[in-house]
């Protein structure tokens, strides 16, 4: 255990005060000496190990990422990386390499190129990117072979756009948590991203976030011409127009809001102080101190009621400020729908189209309900059902004698004609020569009529 001890004190001796992030978000392997000396050296070819050339760089992205996010930096340089990964008095011997591939991944950017305006047209941007580019980076190839590299060159200044997109949109977000105001100075937006993040953000990466956000057309800036003036940003999550006078009338209506505020509540807070100290007065029974006291209180409520008359005037031309804005936008509505309804009618729709649209809809349904009457109908087949009953009427007819059809040359019929001739029954009728009908059977009602004679 001891031993232990020994060499975690050895080795992780700058992983408190020195380390870059906090003990949770550094990497496992940090106090590892073999493996952090192979990470601090210079890259070896990439075709020789793909993989471990390709998991250094995978280690060294994240630790800058990591680094700038726990800092809320956007911009940084090779010096400023040398400083924060520091261990043990060396420093990475890799991190040029890191940069240039960073820079080929378009991960990163040189701030110079940064700040340079957005072409305007695809003509202006394919002069840049098939033009200008080329021939400056073949230039600075050629350049670097013949002369070398320059030394000055780890001080020069890239942008994360990573944490420029996770920065700008927490600033975006400031839209919908104050949607009545859509100018902000610089100072509320730092305090608003210090409040989001719950960490320290810097004025400077707040601007270099803007101005990534004002060359995507969601910012635009407003400086007057006032020195002591301060710059008025305009945030739009959709495409930003330009800052009219009605919106920069409206801040400063609101800001004039949120002093007169802050000013009675001072006021409010000074009345209550003279009023402990009138009581105090007269606690040590000094009525004449204890009523100057009481006129201070008095002048200060007069001041107190004009500054809060002043407030009140101030909120209604507020409200009818927004309330003019919102008939607009409604007046505005209901012109772009009577301009809708106006084009429809002139792609043909009309009154009398319509009817004649109705009609012929009409026309069709009864044509189509007397097909469905005429398919509906019985097929004409009296002959044949006519046939059918006198065939039935045959069968059914009593005087049929069952026996007729039966040829007399049969010897077994005519044993069993016999048969039924000699068979006698009392109660029945004896059966002509001639059978044509089975002897009747009794009914219950007779059986039941005969029981009692039987016993």
């Amino acid at each position: 255990m001891n031993d232990v001890g020994i060499n975690s004190k050895m080795i992780g001796g700058n992983t408190s005060s020195n380390s870059p992030l906090p003990a949770e978000k550094m990497p496992e392997c940090w106090n590892q000496e073999e493996r952090m000396s192979a990470l601090f050296s210079p890259f070896r070819s990439k075709s020789a190990n793909p993989q471990d050339w390709i998991s250094k760089y995978k280690f060294w992205n994240n630790l800058i990422y990591e680094w700038l996010k726990h800092t809320m930096q956007c911009s940084f340089s090779i010096v400023d990386l040398n400083e924060a990964f520091k261990r043990k008095g060396c420093t990475p011997l890799c991190l040029v390499t890191v940069i240039e591939e960073l820079l080929r991944n378009n991960e990163i950017i040189q701030e110079t190129d940064f700040f340079k305006e957005p072409c305007e047209t695809w003509t202006a941007w394919s002069i840049d990117i098939f033009v200008k580019k080329p021939i400056s980076w073949s230039f600075s190839k050629v350049k670097n072979y013949v002369v070398g590299q320059k030394t000055n060159n780890i001080e020069v200044k890239y942008i994360h756009l990573r944490i420029v997109r996770e920065l700008s949109d927490i600033i975006l977000s400031i839209t919908e948590s104050r949607k009545d105001n859509m100018l902000f100075p610089i100072s509320e937006i730092v305090e608003y991203c210090k409040s989001n993040t719950k960490k320290q953000i810097s004025e400077n990466a707040v601007k270099l976030t803007l101005e990534w956000l004002k060359q995507r057309k969601k910012v635009i800036f407003k400086k007057n011409s006032n020195p002591n003036s301060e710059l008025l940003v305009k945030i739009c999550v959709q495409t930003v127009n330009e800052i009219t006078e009605v919106e920069e009338g409206m801040y400063k209506l609101i800001k004039q809001e949120n002093e007169l505020i802050k000013e009675i509540e001072f006021l409010e807070q000074e009345k209550l102080n003279i009023i402990n100290e009138a009581k105090l007065y007269l606690g040590k029974e000094l009525r004449q101190m204890a009523k100057a006291e009481l006129r201070r209180k008095l002048e200060l409520e007069k001041t107190i009621e004009k500054r809060a008359q002043a407030l009140a005037n101030l909120r209604v031309l507020i409200n009818n400020i927004k309330d003019a804005h919102s008939n607009s936008a409604v007046l505005s509505a209901y012109k772009t729908g009577s301009d809708v309804l106006k084009k429809i009618g002139q792609n043909g729709l009309t009154e009398f189209g319509v009817r004649d649209v109705m009609d012929d809809i009409n026309e069709v349904l009864e044509e189509n309900k007397e097909i469905d009457l005429v398919l509906s109908e019985t097929l004409n087949n009296a002959d044949s059902d006519t046939e059918l009953e006198r065939e039935l009427a045959e069968l059914l007819d009593d005087n049929v004698d069952v026996f007729a059809a039966v040829p007399d040359s049969n010897p077994e019929i005519e044993k069993l004609k016999q048969r039924l001739q000699d068979l006698h029954m009392e109660g029945l009728v004896s059966p002509s020569k001639d059978v044509t009908a089975l002897p009747s059977v009794p009914s219950n009602k007779e059986k039941a009529l005969k029981k009692p004679e039987c016993l």
